[in-house]
């Protein structure tokens, strides 16, 4: 019963330092960085919509690119229009972007996660954030 006890409690924390990632970064951040530029072709919010994202067209597909909560968009009075040009720089997950910072029409630039990985909008005593401020 207790060698049954230690092999559950051994994998349990397993498991959580896989979740936690002991380097102190979000999961997000093994993902491969990338950078792209193109037009803004759709917004997609709304009303309950945690995270709202943006699809962009590069001239040679188009990539839906994840932004923040939507609390923290509208704190940092981001509000991107389509057709506006927009650069990119986050993490590539499958044909998608999980954006780190972007900058609209070369002069609004939104930073949306530290140099980590983790999302700016926790703020600084967030879960598991350890930025220091």
């Amino acid at each position: 019963m207790k060698r049954r006890f230690l092999i559950a409690l051994f994998g349990a924390g397993c498991l959580a330092a896989q979740s936690m990632n002991l380097a102190g970064q979000p999961p997000v951040a093994s993902l491969p960085k990338t950078d792209l530029k193109g037009k803004i072709v759709r917004i997609q919010t709304g009303h309950g919509m945690g995270m709202p994202f943006l699809e962009v067209d590069t001239g040679q597909e188009q990539i839906k690119v994840w932004l923040g909560s939507m609390r923290y968009l509208m704190e940092k009075n981001f509000n991107p229009k389509a057709g506006e040009q927009i650069s990119v720089h986050g993490y590539k997950s499958n044909a998608e972007i999980i954006a780190i910072r972007v900058v609209v029409e070369g002069k609004t630039e939104l930073r949306l996660r530290d140099e980590k990985g983790w999302p700016l909008w926790r703020g600084p005593h967030g879960p598991r954030h350890s930025e220091k401020h």
